[in-house]
C-alpha cells in the first residue's frame, strides 16, 4: 500500500476519536453541573393527587378560606384509657411534642379536657379525642402553615418511638406525614431506579452486543439525555413527585430503544460490508434507522402529551417532562451514540449461532394462525374484565401494605375515618346558625348523618356547643353569645372552623371509613347531600380529599378513555401516512385496540386499581406497541413487492424481531426496576408497562402482519 495511503488511514482513524471524545468531556462537565445545581428532592404537598387547575379543588380551597383548618398531625395512642400509666405517658408525650418548634398546638386527654373523666362524659371530646370504643385516643399536633412540616415529622416520629410500649401503641397519620414520609419514600426510588438502571441497562447491553464501545456509548446517550430531562424539567418548574421520580428510567428507555435498531442494523451492514469489502457501516445503519425511528418518536411524543388531557396535576407533570425527554432521547441516540458506534467492531458470528438465529428468523418469517388467535384470546379475555375495572380505589391503595403510612392510615380509618368529606351547609330558609332553634336544627342533621355506616364520624357546630350547653347555667346565655365565645382566642377560635363570619354558612365534616367501603364515592356524596336536603339545609359547596378523590376519578376516567380513543385515530392516520395502505392502517388499529382493551381488562382480572398511575402506563403502552409497527412497516417497505403480500412482511419479522425482543428485554429490564418501588402506584406501574409491552411486541410480530395481509380480502402470496 502507498505511503501516503497508510497516512490518510492513520489520520482518519486519529480523527474517528474526536466526536466520542468530545461527547465524553461534554458529559463530564454535564454530570458537574448536575451534582451542582439538579435539585431532585421529591415536592409532595397536600393536593399531589389534584390538579390546581381542578374546579373541584379550587372550591376545596374556597372552603379552607372561609373555614380555616391548620395543618395537623395525629397520634394515636392505644391502651387503657383510664390507667395511670397511659396518662402520664400521654401527658409526658403532650408536653415534649409542645417542645417542638413550629408545633403551636397538642390536644390530646391530658392537654384540652378539664380532666379524662370528663373527657370520658363529653360529646365534644367523644368526637375530637376518644375512639375505638375508649381503648385509643387521639392526640392532635397542630402545625404553623409556615413551618417546615418535614423537621416536625422527624422529630414527632422520635419521640413515638421513644414512647411506643407494649401497653401504649403509637400510631402517626395525617397529611403533613403522609406527604413528608411519601417524600422520602420517593426520594429513595429516584435513587434505587437511577442506580438500578444503570447497572441493569449496561448488563443487558453487554450480554446482547458484547462490545465495550456500545455499552459506554450507550451509557453516555442515555445519561445525557437523562440528566438534560430532568434539568429542563426543572427549568421548567416541574418538581419531582409521584410520576416525575420515574422520568429518569423512562427516558433511559427511550434512548434505548432506537439505539437496539441502529446497532441491529449496524451489526447487519458490518457483516455484509466486511464480505463486501465496503466502507463503513455506521451512517448507512443511521440512514436506514433513522425514518422510523422519527416517526416512532413522534409516537411517543404524542403519547405524553395525550396526558396533558388529564386533569391531574402528577400527569400534566409526566405529560411535559415525558415529551422533553422524548425529543432529548431521539437526539442522543442520534446526536452521541453513532459516534461511539463508530468505534466498535461488529463480533463475528459463529457457525452455531448463524444457523441459531437463522432457525429463529424462519420461525418469525412464517404466519403462525395458533399464535393469532391466542393474542385475539388474549385481547377478547380483556374485554370480558373491562366491567370489573376498578377506578375508584380506596385512599389506602395508594399506600404500601405494611409501611408507615399505611399502618396508620389503616389504623385511624377503622377508628374513625382516614377521608374527610367536607359539606358547607345553610338553612333553607337563609336563616342565621346561632340561635337556638338553629342549634336543635343542626343537631338534627349531626345525628341523621351519622346514621350511615360508612360514615365513621361528623363533626360540625352542634358537637362543640354541646360542651357549652353541658354547664347548668348554659340556658342563662344565648346561644349567639355562646358561638361568639367559642369564636376568640380563649377558644382557639374554633367557631371560625365551623361557622362563616356572617352566620348563615356552617361546615359539616364528614370522616369517611376507605377499607371497607363497598358504596362508590360519588353514591356517598349524593346521600350525603340529600340528607342535608331532607334535614331542611342547603349544600353550599362540597369539598375534602374524599370528594377530590371522586372528582379525580371521574375525570380521570372520562380523559382517559377520550385520550385513548385521540392516541388510537392519530396513530392509525400515521400509519396509513407512513404506509399509505388502507389495509395496514386497518391493521394498526386493530392492533392498538387490543392492546388497550387488554391491558385494561388484565389490570381488572388481577384486581388492580386503575389509578392515575395505571392509567399513565396504559396510555404508553400504546406509544411502546406502536413502535415496533411502524420498524415492520417501513422495513417491509423498503423490500418491495407491496405490503399485500407475505414476502416482505417475512422479511421483515424475520430480520427485526432481534430487536423487538431485545427492546422488550430493556423495557422488562428497566421498567422491572418499579417492582421495589415503596410507592404501590409505581409497582403497578412498572407492572402494566412489561405486560402491555410483552402484549404490544407479541401483536405486532404476529397478529399485525397478518392482518395487514388479510385485512379486505384473501392475501395474494408470492412463494418461492
Amino acid at each position: 500500500m502507498p505511503r501516503q495511503s497508510v497516512r490518510g488511514l492513520h489520520r482518519s482513524a486519529t480523527w474517528r476519536w474526536i466526536p466520542a471524545a468530545g461527547w465524553l468531556v461534554f458529559t463530564l462537565c454535564l454530570a458537574w453541573y448536575f451534582s451542582a445545581h439538579a435539585n431532585l428532592q421529591p415536592q409532595v404537598d397536600p393536593g399531589f393527587f389534584f390538579s390546581a387547575h381542578d374546579p373541584a379543588y379550587k372550591v376545596d380551597n374556597q372552603i379552607d378560606a372561609i373555614f380555616p383548618d391548620p395543618p395537623q398531625i395525629a397520634i394515636v395512642a392505644t391502651g387503657d384509657l383510664r390507667s395511670p400509666d397511659y396518662l402520664r405517658l400521654t401527658r409526658e408525650l403532650t408536653d415534649a411534642l409542645l417542645q417542638i418548634p413550629g408545633v403551636t398546638d397538642v390536644t390530646s386527654l391530658t392537654r384540652g379536657p378539664k380532666s379524662p373523666d370528663e373527657a370520658m362524659k363529653s360529646e365534644l371530646w367523644q368526637h375530637a379525642l376518644i375512639a375505638n370504643r375508649e381503648h385509643s385516643s387521639f392526640i392532635m399536633v397542630t402545625l404553623n402553615s409556615k413551618t417546615d412540616p418535614g423537621m416536625v415529622v422527624h422529630r414527632a416520629e422520635a419521640l413515638q418511638a421513644r414512647y411506643d410500649r407494649p401497653d401504649f401503641r403509637l400510631v402517626m397519620s395525617g397529611m403533613p406525614y403522609v406527604t413528608d414520609t411519601l417524600g422520602r419514600d420517593l426520594e429513595q426510588d429516584l435513587r434505587t431506579f437511577s442506580l438500578a438502571a444503570i447497572c441493569i441497562f449496561g448488563a443487558v447491553l453487554l450480554v446482547i452486543f458484547r462490545s465495550g464501545w456500545v455499552l459506554l456509548g450507550a451509557l453516555i446517550a442515555c445519561a445525557d439525555s437523562g440528566a438534560a430531562t430532568l434539568l429542563g424539567a426543572q427549568w421548567l418548574h416541574i418538581p419531582i413527585g409521584p410520576l416525575t421520580a420515574n422520568l429518569a428510567t423512562m427516558v433511559f428507555v427511550m434512548t434505548l430503544s432506537p439505539m437496539v435498531y441502529l446497532t441491529v442494523n449496524w451489526k447487519r451492514v458490518a457483516q455484509r460490508n466486511q464480505a463486501e469489502h465496503a466502507a463503513e457501516p455506521t451512517w448507512e445503519a443511521v440512514h436506514e434507522t433513522i425514518t422510523p425511528s422519527v416517526w416512532s418518536s413522534v409516537c411517543m411524543l404524542i403519547g405524553f402529551l395525550s396526558l396533558l388531557l388529564v386533569p391531574s396535576t402528577p400527569m400534566w407533570h409526566l405529560g411535559t417532562a415525558g415529551a422533553l425527554g422524548a425529543v432529548l432521547a431521539f437526539a442522543g441516540a442520534y446526536g452521541i451514540y453513532p459516534w461511539f458506534l463508530r468505534l466498535a467492531h461488529a463480533s463475528r458470528a459463529t457457525r452455531r449461532g448463524t444457523a441459531m438465529v437463522a432457525g429463529v428468523s424462519g420461525f418469525f418469517a412464517r404466519p403462525h394462525v395458533i399464535i393469532v388467535v391466542a393474542i385475539a384470546a388474549v385481547g377478547v379475555i380483556g374485554a370480558l374484565g373491562l366491567p370489573r375495572l376498578n377506578v375508584d380505589p380506596p385512599l389506602t391503595s395508594y399506600f404500601k401494605p405494611g409501611g408507615a403510612i399505611r399502618k396508620g392510615l389503616d389504623f385511624v380509618d377503622r377508628i374513625g375515618g382516614s377521608s374527610p368529606l367536607k359539606l358547607v351547609v345553610e338553612d333553607a330558609n337563609g336563616q342565621k346558625l346561632d340561635s337556638g332553634a338553629a342549634y336543635t336544627h343542626m343537631a338534627g342533621l349531626q345525628q341523621a348523618l351519622e346514621h350511615d355506616p360508612d360514615v365513621a364520624n361528623v363533626f360540625s357546630m352542634p358537637v362543640v356547643l354541646s360542651e357549652a350547653k353541658r354547664h347548668w347555667y348554659s340556658f342563662l346565655i344565648p346561644t349567639h353569645k355562646e358561638v361568639q365565645a367559642l369564636e376568640s382566642p380563649k377558644y382557639d377560635e374554633i367557631g371560625r372552623q365551623l361557622l362563616s363570619p356572617d352566620h348563615r354558612r356552617a361546615l359539616v365534616v364528614l370522616w369517611m371509613r376507605e377499607s371497607a367501603r363497598h358504596t362508590p364515592r360519588a353514591q356517598l356524596i349524593a346521600d350525603a347531600q340529600k340528607t342535608v336536603s331532607d334535614e331542611g339545609f342547603r349544600t353550599v359547596m362540597t369539598g375534602g380529599t374524599f370528594n377530590l378523590l371522586e372528582q379525580t376519578r371521574r375525570l380521570v376516567t372520562s380523559s382517559i378513555i377520550s385520550g385513548i380513543l385521540i392516541l388510537i385515530g392519530i396513530f392509525t392516520a400515521m400509519g396509513l401516512a407512513f404506509s399509505r395502505s388502507v389495509r395496514v392502517a386497518a391493521a394498526m388499529l386493530a392492533c392498538l385496540a387490543l392492546i388497550a382493551v387488554a391491558v385494561r381488562g388484565w389490570i381488572a382480572w388481577a384486581g388492580m386499581p386503575l389509578d392515575f398511575m395505571t392509567a399513565t402506563a396504559a396510555n404508553l403502552d400504546l406509544g411502546l406497541g406502536v413502535d415496533a409497527m411502524i420498524y415492520l412497516t417501513l422495513f417491509a417497505r423498503r423490500e418491495g413487492g407491496g405490503l399485500n403480500r407475505w414476502q416482505p412482511w417475512a422479511a421483515a419479522c424475520g430480520h427485526l424481531w432481534r430487536s423487538i425482543a431485545s427492546s422488550l428485554l430493556i423495557l422488562t429490564c428497566g421498567f422491572g426496576v418499579f417492582l421495589v418501588s415503596n410507592f404501590p402506584p409505581t409497582r403497578r406501574f412498572g407492572l402494566f408497562v412489561i405486560v402491555g409491552s410483552a402484549i404490544a411486541a407479541a401483536a405486532a410480530l404476529f397478529l399485525f402482519p397478518w392482518l395487514a395481509t388479510h385485512l379486505g380480502g384473501s392475501q395474494r402470496r408470492a412463494h418461492a
